[in-house]
């Protein structure tokens, strides 16, 4: 994080950070956010790693800690969370939501609300704060309306969330474990008439996958001269990738038909580079049919014991 002069901290927003095996960066993470925030609420989503030390550190700099017991995925520990920080917080009128993987300068708080403010008074129905730019790369613009720029599909982590529009438009739908939680939560307050502000100024470090070296034949692929590096996911994650635009298709394919065409393209784009070019490609292939299998099937929630055992070959 940022070491910065920074506003005091906003009575008006809570932080809920989910957390899984964290390492100590979490410490710092927490200590910058309370600096900005009312409180801040960490979920520890049933780690498998010896964690309690980094969980202990955090409760004592003034956090609060909310243990799962078991993985139940990131939507269901964000709604945990932000259920406690509301409760804890009567007054607050915000929540942000973040990764354990992400950090925000020292007055993204401020400047989120106050883009929030803005937009209201500027009449428009906001229903969720992003960042202008996530790892570097700005936030895609749908519009700038009476002066206000509006984004399309944020990621989760980073997001200011009012409180009135959590309780009307509900949590975010556990069902999903992990990926498109927050295409859904975008595309159900889009339906509702919400609109996504993106805050001047806001800027989100975030892990957004690892990158590895493709290779044809054992040696690596070059292309002007320099070596070629993409971007791959967690080998699980491409089953609830596969599984979930499969139950995202289903749910807004009929009323954003041209949105689920484009969405799904994009997918299909990734797997085929990363079934060509990734070394485990046997397995991700595997885990791709066997998400697609259960999102025909309707199955959510976490992956089956059986998918795991691949995931983990």
């Amino acid at each position: 994080m940022q070491r910065t002069d920074r506003p005091a901290p906003s009575t008006r927003v809570v932080a809920v950070i989910s957390a899984f095996n964290p390492g100590p960066a979490l410490i710092d993470a927490c200590t910058s956010l309370l600096s900005q925030t009312a409180s801040v609420t960490i979920v520890d989503d049933g780690s498998t790693a010896e964690v309690a030390e980094i969980l202990d550190a955090c409760a004592a700099a003034g956090c609060q800690v909310v243990l799962l017991g078991q993985n139940s995925g990131i939507a269901a520990a964000l709604n945990a969370g932000v259920d406690t920080a509301f409760e804890s917080e009567p007054g607050a009128e915000f929540v942000l939501t973040l990764d354990q993987d992400s950090t925000l300068q020292g007055d993204y708080v401020a400047r989120a609300v106050a883009a929030h403010d803005a937009a209201a008074a500027a009449g428009v129905r906001v229903g969720l704060v992003a960042p202008h730019s996530v790892e570097g790369l700005p936030s895609r613009v749908a519009e700038v309306r009476n002066g206000v720029v509006l984004g399309l599909e944020p990621i989760q982590s980073g997001l200011v969330i009012p409180r009135s529009v959590w309780h009307d438009a509900g949590p975010f739908r556990a069902g999903l474990f992990i990926d498109s939680v927050d295409t859904e939560y975008f595309m159900r307050l889009s339906d509702a008439g919400f609109e996504t502000v993106l805050a001047a100024g806001t800027h989100l470090s975030h892990s957004l996958g690892g990158r590895f070296h493709p290779t044809i034949f054992g040696r690596r692929l070059r292309l002007g001269g320099r070596d070629v590096s993409l971007v791959r996911s967690a080998p699980f994650r491409y089953y609830y990738l596969a599984r979930n635009r499969v139950l995202m298709n289903r749910a807004f394919g009929a009323r954003h038909r041209a949105w689920s065409m484009k969405e799904t393209a994009l997918d299909a784009r990734h797997f085929a580079i990363v079934l060509a070019l990734s070394p485990n490609r046997l397995t991700l292939a595997r885990l791709i049919v066997a998400g697609w299998r259960d999102g025909v099937r309707g199955r959510q929630g976490r992956m089956p014991e059986s998918v795991e055992e691949i995931a983990r070959a």
